[in-house]
């Protein structure tokens, strides 16, 4: 592989500052939803950045065209640094970290995300062989999980703390010989802002030798824009497998930093041990999907494999209508870790082979602002009242098993059609 060294410390940094903003991204929610009460309030704050990354995500994709792609992942960590650690500092001045700050602290990290992993991507497939793209697509999908999975098991701990020597690790509680207070929401801040400064120095000592010639774009960003819709226009098959595959991802998205708490308080009687276990158990299945997927579907095409795990999902959403066990639960979360961690490596292996490396950026941002839209309309339904009471909150896996088989549906439709598209048209 070439540029390994780069590869490495690139998912060095990816996981360090990964690691916190997990935390932060599992604690927020949770924050909003039962620490102060406000899950609807918390609902209305994501439609609004789910809203703006409308805008923002097409206007990164043109960044990442255009600029030196390390110094995009350098420009990020600096931002996030500094806003959040302002955020946490303004928590220990005031005596706590005022609800309106914690949700611009929850959209900086939203916002980093938006841009943060279609650069990784286009990156990679900028200093690696295309032989190589489903091994690297792998090893983020393994590295962003593994992380998860800790930030998952840390967020447990560190939002319940230990009751009377107490620890809940993947859903058992185990006995600890130390005693250890819930962390505030400012404290969980502050260890997510100084990881930016370990991923900084880690992207400074990267060093690279581009594989695949990019010519960047310096024209304007209206017309560099215009530049990724007409690939996607004149390549129609590769729009439609962009957004449908992305369909277990874009429930997930709305599951898990919206509906989950809710889920989990209202139908599974849980507490927040019980939020922190899942996303381990996700993480897990997640990794196990990375580490497997291109072995389990080594004698299969890219698409079908996305139509299995697709209506894999299907089933687990609709199975969860009526699930009050919190082990299947957990067993059916792993799951869905797998589905949607083994379609995003698929997912990814084919856009690399049929998206050039020059436009990458703005194709990923055209069908991730697709997928933003879905998520809108979710979050507009789900954040009503009716959602939110009298474990109504159930009906939204209804929804999105009706999501899932109806993008699995137009896969198989369009499946000849998808698996006989050219590469780098």
């Amino acid at each position: 592989m070439k540029n390994k060294q780069a590869i490495y410390l690139l998912f060095a940094a990816n996981s360090v500052s990964g690691f916190s903003q997990g935390i932060s991204i599992i604690a927020i929610p949770w924050y909003f939803s039962n620490v102060i009460n406000q899950p609807s309030v918390f609902g209305y704050v994501y439609f609004s950045i789910t809203f703006i990354s409308l805008f923002w995500g097409i206007y990164a994709g043109s960044l990442i065209d255009r600029y030196n792609r390390r110094n995009i992942f350098i420009a990020n960590s600096v931002a996030g640094c500094l806003i959040i650690l302002s955020i946490a500092l303004s928590g220990f001045m005031l005596g706590s970290v005022p609800a309106a700050l914690v949700a611009v602290a929850f959209a900086t990290t939203f916002f980093i995300f938006n841009i943060h992993y279609p650069n990784l991507y286009a990156f990679c497939q900028e200093i690696s062989d295309p032989k190589d793209y489903s091994r690297i697509t792998s090893y983020i999908e393994i590295q962003g999980q593994v992380t998860t999975a800790l930030a998952g098991a840390v967020a447990g701990i560190l939002l319940t703390g230990t009751e009377e020597g107490h620890l809940n690790m993947f859903g058992f509680h185990l006995d600890v010989a130390f005693q250890m207070a819930p962390w505030t929401i400012k404290e969980i801040l502050v260890l997510d802002g100084s990881t930016y400064i370990v991923a900084i120095i880690l992207i400074l000592l990267i060093r690279f030798t581009p594989v695949q010639y990019r010519e960047p774009d310096y024209t304007s960003v209206a017309n560099r824009v215009r530049t990724g819709l007409q690939y996607l226009r004149r390549n129609p098959m590769l729009l439609i497998f962009g957004i449908t595959s992305y369909a277990i991802f874009i429930t997930i998205l709305v599951l898990i930093f919206f509906l989950l708490p809710v889920y989990i308080d209202s139908h599974l009687n849980g507490q927040a041990d019980v939020y922190g276990a899942a996303e381990m158990y996700f993480a897990i299945g997640s990794v196990g999907a990375g580490i497997a997927v291109n072995y389990i579907f080594r004698n299969t095409t890219t698409v079908k494999a996305i139509i299995i795990m697709t209506i894999t999902a299907t089933a687990i959403y609709f199975i969860y209508i009526f699930n009050t066990y919190i082990p299947l639960f957990y067993m059916l979360y792993f799951l869905l870790g797998m589905s949607n961690a083994g379609t995003r490596v698929m997912r990814m292996t084919y856009l690399l082979n049929h998206v050039p490396n020059d436009i990458i950026g703005r194709a990923s941002s055209v069908l991730n602002v697709a997928g933003v839209f879905f998520r809108l309309l979710f979050i507009i339904v789900c954040a009503t009242p009716f959602f939110m009471n009298n474990n109504n909150v159930v009906w939204a896996f209804l929804m999105f098993g009706c999501f899932t088989m109806l993008s699995a549906i137009v896969l198989m439709i369009n499946y000849s059609k998808m698996i006989g598209a050219h590469t780098y048209r």
